[in-house]
């Protein structure tokens, strides 16, 4: 009987996340949409762009916000229950507090780990593809994206980079250099291209020159980019970590301290993601006993708006170590694990303080 109880409550409350994830994953697309109509008229960037660019990132959409939408599931699966009187008699038969809790945390844990496995290998591919079509509607003409990089036309000059650091690193940068009758004249290879001193310079360069009979290649430490050029698309290509999977995080990481450059931020993404699935199982936790002892007199409406409450207060906090973690150099495993020492003491007092009245 005990097994047959503990999974119809983790039934219920999968199929309640389920529902409560359809719903506000409705109201992030339509928000995003708005958003994102903003945009269109730059190019050739339509409203069917803008809808297939917003429908390519709901899965991404909704994995950063899983530990919310499981809480906000989980608070609304348990308080149907309550309504119903089954959790009471649940307990009048015998079924215990723990029995409820390792119920609802398995229900949690199955969604969490649907929604991670969707965030770590589906998004990224979906967001890849939404983001290659937006730029090559916006830049019609100017540039062509692609999954290996990006390419750009500049007067007699064809460029392309294969990845975008940041602001000021483009990585993999090949210039072709053609003459006014179409004849390629040469062609430059670096390995970085940095801005630094107001100046962009190609870094562990090799510039390769045509004549009519032979080739000749020259190496350079450091040599000027004599272009010019709009690096406004500079804006669009650089990806946020949270946007990244774990591996290309991993990747990034590796990249930036290799070349000295900063990467906090992209090593709190990486721990943050790591412990993401433990943090939604936590704010769960921190409900339960929350729902049996503090509102179970309470109406749905406002125990969805204290979960709403609860998952904003959990972001602010993970934004705020994420800030302390870059902007103080705190390592970054402790500034992701930090909101999650905090919420497990809270749900443990909570537990303690529901056993003691």
């Amino acid at each position: 009987m005990t097994k047959q109880l503990q999974r119809y409550i983790a039934r219920h409350i999968f199929h309640a996340t389920l529902i409560v994830s359809c719903i506000i994953i409705g109201v992030l697309f339509v928000l995003t949409l708005l958003n994102e109509l903003r945009n269109v008229g730059e190019g050739g960037y339509g409203v069917s762009d803008a809808l297939f660019y917003v429908m390519m990132r709901l899965p991404g959409l909704a994995y950063q916000f899983s530990a919310f939408l499981i809480l906000l599931g989980s608070i609304v699966g348990l308080s149907m229950l309550i309504t119903h009187r089954e959790i009471m008699a649940m307990r009048v038969s015998g079924f215990s507090m723990r029995h409820i809790i390792a119920s609802t945390l398995s229900a949690a844990f199955l969604f969490a780990l649907l929604l991670s496995v969707m965030g770590e290998w589906l998004a990224p591919k979906l967001n890849n593809i939404a983001e290659i079509n937006k730029e090559n509607s916006r830049n019609a003409g100017e540039a062509l994206v692609t999954s290996h990089g990006v390419w750009l036309h500049i007067g007699d000059n064809f460029v392309h980079f294969s990845q975008v650091i940041n602001h000021h690193l483009l990585e993999g940068v090949t210039r072709y250099q053609f003459d006014r009758h179409h004849r390629l004249v040469s062609v430059y290879y670096a390995k970085r291209l940095l801005f630094q001193n107001d100046a962009w310079h190609m870094q562990d360069a090799v510039k390769t020159t045509f004549t009519v009979n032979h080739a000749v290649s020259q190496a350079f430490q450091e040599l000027d980019w004599d272009l010019q050029w709009n690096v406004g698309f500079l804006d669009h290509e650089e990806r946020s970590p949270d946007e990244m999977s774990l591996k290309e995080l991993s990747t990034s990481i590796h990249y930036l301290n290799q070349n000295g450059l900063q990467s906090s931020g992209y090593q709190y993404a990486f721990w943050e993601r790591i412990f993401q699935p433990l943090a939604s199982l936590m704010m769960v936790f921190i409900a339960i006993p929350c729902m049996f002892q503090f509102l179970q007199s309470t109406a749905l409406g406002m125990r969805v708006v204290i979960g709403v409450v609860v998952g904003i207060v959990f972001f602010i906090l993970n934004a705020l170590f994420g800030q302390i973690c870059v902007v103080y150099q705190v390592p970054a495993i402790l500034a992701a694990v930090l909101p999650l020492v905090i919420v497990i003491l809270a749900g443990v007092s909570l537990l303690s303080f529901s056993r003691s009245r």
